[in-house]
């Protein structure tokens, strides 16, 4: 493990199988062969995944991912998120996939891994960056479809994330993703009800099939526009929180989207039982990410240790508005 100064980490520079580290007195970047961690006053914030973790026992070997974000850490320790859950394996805490496609005549589906009509893989660190109050890593993903018995690219994505620093009572991080289409042909993505940008909770927040009461520590949705889980399904919010409790502690976090984004705010999909939802602008009708094209959305994640408090995400809300108009 080596540590860089200030200046040298300002500098974008690829990266392989090193372990370096890049810190300041609040925030600390390292990366080893399998990942990207990011803390905070000794406290880990977010881990990003470059190798496919072991799949667990009782789990099929093709629900295997990489490029995604696992584990989200609340300021005081609990795991915001959940990977390999048993009811939908496919769902990789913090991950962006899209469902419904199709490329050169073929259905493409890169959300349900047991389908094997999409793959979706980590390929390498583009970068890190040190600034004065944030550190950020840069990442390339691979889209790939199946043409005949080959696997091809047909979309490259560039994942940069950025934490900021902030004080001890919550986390604060943006995700920009940037995917280019890398063939001859558009990849077309069909009008559909979910897909793109989500996030899964942890495991302790599902609950069963129809069952819509809340009990004390139950994982609750709120949007922006005063909607619950229910009422905010499909619905065009600027943000979505959720909150509830973890091994008996409050936690919460808000999803912020872009005023840039495509069509936004876009449409989520709120799932009325398992805890998870994501911002899906296919809900609204069909598009195109085209040859030599580029789709770009842009999201900021509020992460606490306390339940969703309203004016705190208005008032992150407001501060990133501005910025991104």
């Amino acid at each position: 493990m080596k540590s860089y100064s200030i200046k040298l980490l300002a500098l974008f520079c690829s990266l392989s199988v090193a372990a370096i580290t890049a810190r300041s007195s609040e925030l600390r970047l390292t990366e080893t062969d399998d990942t990207i961690r990011i803390s905070q006053r000794e406290k880990t914030v977010l881990e990003y995944v470059k190798t496919a973790r072991p799949v667990p026992v009782g789990i099929e070997k093709h629900f295997s991912r990489s490029g995604y974000i696992h584990p989200i850490y609340t300021p005081t320790g609990q795991e915001l998120t959940g990977d390999y859950p048993e009811d939908h394996a496919h769902q990789h805490a913090l991950f962006f996939a899209w469902t419904k496609a199709s490329y050169n005549g073929q259905d493409v589906d890169f959300w349900n891994q047991a389908t094997d009509l999409g793959r979706i893989e980590f390929r390498e660190v583009v970068g890190l960056k040190r600034e004065e109050q944030r550190v950020s890593f840069s990442v390339k993903h691979a889209f790939m479809a199946k043409v005949g018995d080959k696997w091809v690219d047909v979309l490259h994505e560039i994942w940069t994330v950025t934490v900021h620093q902030t004080p001890a009572d919550h986390f604060l991080f943006d995700i920009v993703s940037v995917q280019r289409c890398v063939t001859d042909k558009p990849l077309s993505l069909d009008k559909y009800h979910y897909g793109g940008m989500s996030i899964r909770g942890n495991y302790q927040w599902l609950k069963q099939v129809k069952d819509h009461s809340i009990k004390p520590g139950d994982l609750q949705f709120l949007t922006s526009d005063g909607k619950d889980r229910w009422e905010g399904n499909h619905t065009r919010p600027n943000w979505v929180a959720l909150s509830g409790r973890i091994d008996g502690r409050d936690v919460s976090a808000a999803v912020f989207c872009s005023p840039k984004n495509f069509r936004a705010p876009q449409s989520v999909r709120i799932h009325p039982n398992k805890p998870y939802f994501c911002f899906s602008p296919m809900v609204e009708g069909p598009f195109k990410i085209a040859p030599d094209g580029e789709y770009v959305s842009r999201y900021r994640y509020l992460v606490t240790s306390k339940a969703a408090d309203v004016a705190m995400i208005r008032k992150h809300w407001d501060e990133y508005a501005k910025t991104e108009k």
